[in-house]
């Protein structure tokens, strides 16, 4: 026999748990009947029990038809089992917390009525050192602990999945909430981090708690974890989206404070003083006596000091950008043909391309051939005729070999428009000799840009450890630009490369390396969102500049030829 007492502890965490989805009718009925049968006497219980097991309905008021379904649970299978189930319907932090026994249910209640629902929700509670205050010395002890393995731990997806899942959930609330009239990614997206763990976005609605309700009922919503009249927590077929709905007059500090970076709020709100609800994020900065800062600088890395200073750089935009030199087609490994490229290309606008297929000594699953190359030239012009509105520049990205030389022939790359270099192969060296290698290839006349320097591969491994200030000595003497590679698994320079790179008077460019055409804008929009993050502007960017500008950069290399 299930006692009393393991009956309604067991309905009391499920009414814990309805209450951090946001059913608080559920939890209300789960409580009461908790209490009910808690003062029962044990013949009562008994007869309960048996009422349970054969599925007979009850006639008490607290045992509505939901609690009878949750009372059947525990009977039959046991209250640890009914706990467990129930737990997969809340939201990733609390699941883990609970794991962890961080905290228990009645606790992480009183999380979430805080609104402490996600890792990023947690770290900043314990940024601020409100925690204890929330839920106590002890377990706020018990969280700041759990917080630091959490971290390790946390899942975390590729800047692009991430982008294309929030924005398929932006493209769906707009076909179906009108209500909703503005919403945008926010958090580590926003900010165009390299890995993402936890997707935000954030909205603005005259009724936000109707605008909640209608964002719930979409169809790529497969369960609501968390429902509240400003925020819901939503599971959809590619993980979970935090969505945070604003009015009006507080959708600036909504969107600022769902940014981030945690560092970076701490330091506004010093300035700052006391809080204060605003329609804008310019109106949030405004009262702290600053200009606006654009997300992707929000990493407390001086972009304080340089608003302050009236500093902040005028950073490069999607508006900037003339042409894309870095790209692949079928004669590599790319999915589509040089003309569903070209094609794409035109319709973003660019005013030119460099069509860049892989050299032979490359790993890619295909590669191109020196007989490859003039069959793809003689492709090229008969294209360009096609596409009088775009000059595309016959390319190829080249290998850096171990001995430091490119694995095609002077001969070979000489007749071509641009040549790309990238160190995809290790070759087992040490930073010295890698640093070695990218340098002697800075100084071959015919190389124009150092692709993916770094040549990381984000989540799975960390870039090559060379000397980059000796790189960025050698690539601004020699007059070749590094990239700034968009392909969510480079993303490569990073920010912090970038910006040191671009202080140490090198050209930068910023390209797609793109091997499918609908991909083309997507990439070079995380280039870009990259090149922001370290404060690239469009004086550093060679593809901000005309034709004519380009052409004329990589003459000027081609002339220090001996």
């Amino acid at each position: 026999m299930t006692s009393s007492t393991e009956l309604g502890r067991a309905l009391r965490i499920l009414a814990d748990f309805a209450e951090l989805r946001g059913d608080s009718e559920q939890a209300g009925d789960l409580r009461r009947a908790a209490a009910a049968i808690e003062g029962m006497p044990d013949p009562a219980v008994v007869e309960l029990e048996h009422r349970v097991r054969r599925n007979r309905p009850d006639d008490e008021s607290a045992f509505n038809p939901a609690v009878q379904s949750r009372l059947r649970e525990i009977v039959l299978g046991g209250g640890a089992r009914a706990i467990t189930a129930a737990q997969t319907g809340l939201p990733t932090l609390i699941r883990s917390l609970l794991a962890l026994s961080a905290v228990a249910s009645d606790e992480a209640v009183t999380l979430g009525r805080h609104g402490i629902l996600t890792l990023p929700d947690l770290q900043a509670a314990l940024d601020d050192e409100r925690l204890g205050r929330t839920v106590g010395d002890a377990a706020g002890a018990r969280l700041r602990s759990a917080a630091g393995a959490l971290e390790l731990e946390a899942g975390q997806v590729s800047l692009g999945r991430a982008s294309d899942s929030a924005n398929a959930f932006i493209e769906a609330v707009a076909r179906a909430c009108p209500a909703v009239d503005l919403l945008v990614p926010a958090g580590e997206i926003r900010r165009w981090e390299p890995l993402i763990s936890s997707i935000v976005v954030v909205g603005r609605a005259s009724d936000p708690p109707g605008a909640i309700d209608a964002l719930c009922r979409l169809s790529l919503v497969h369960d609501v974890l968390h429902h509240s009249g400003r925020r819901a927590i939503v599971l959809t077929g590619e993980g979970e989206i935090d969505v945070r709905v604003a009015a009006p007059d507080e959708y600036g500090t909504v969107l600022f404070t769902a940014t981030g970076s945690r560092a970076h709020l701490s330091s506004v709100r010093q300035r700052r003083g006391a809080p204060k609800l605003a329609a804008r994020e310019e109106d949030v900065y405004g009262h702290a006596g600053l200009p606006f800062i654009p997300a992707e600088l929000r990493h407390a890395t001086g972009e304080i000091e340089a608003a302050a200073a009236g500093a902040l750089p005028g950073l490069v935009s999607r508006e900037h950008i003339r042409g894309d030199l870095h790209m692949h087609t079928t004669y590599s490994d790319g999915a589509d043909n040089v003309d569903a490229m070209v094609a794409a290309c035109c319709a973003l606008g660019y005013e030119y391309i460099a069509i860049t297929d892989h050299s032979e000594r490359a790993a890619a699953s295909r590669t191109l051939t020196r007989a490859d190359l003039a069959r793809q030239r003689d492709e090229i012009a008969a294209i360009r005729d096609r596409y009088p509105q775009i000059v595309i520049l016959h390319g190829v990205e080249a290998d850096i070999m171990p001995d430091g030389r490119l694995d095609f022939s002077d001969a070979a790359l000489e007749p071509l428009d641009i040549v790309l270099a990238s160190l995809h192969d290790s070759a087992g060296h040490d930073a010295k000799s890698l640093t070695r290698r990218a340098i002697q290839a800075l100084r071959h006349p015919l190389v124009t840009i150092f692709t993916h320097p770094e040549n990381r591969i984000v989540g799975r491994r960390a870039g090559y450890p060379m000397d980059f200030d000796a790189i960025y000595a050698a690539a601004a003497e020699t007059g070749t630009a590094l990239e700034v590679d968009g392909a969510p698994s480079h993303i490569d320079l990073d920010g912090e490369h970038a910006r040191a790179a671009a202080a140490a008077g090198v050209t930068l460019v910023i390209d797609s390396d793109c091997h499918r055409a609908r991909w083309l804008d997507r990439q070079m929009q995380i280039g870009i969102g990259t090149a922001r993050r370290g404060w690239i502007e469009p004086r550093h960017v060679l593809n901000a500049r005309p034709l004519a500008d380009v052409r004329a950069f990589i003459a000027a290399k081609r002339a220090r030829r001996p």
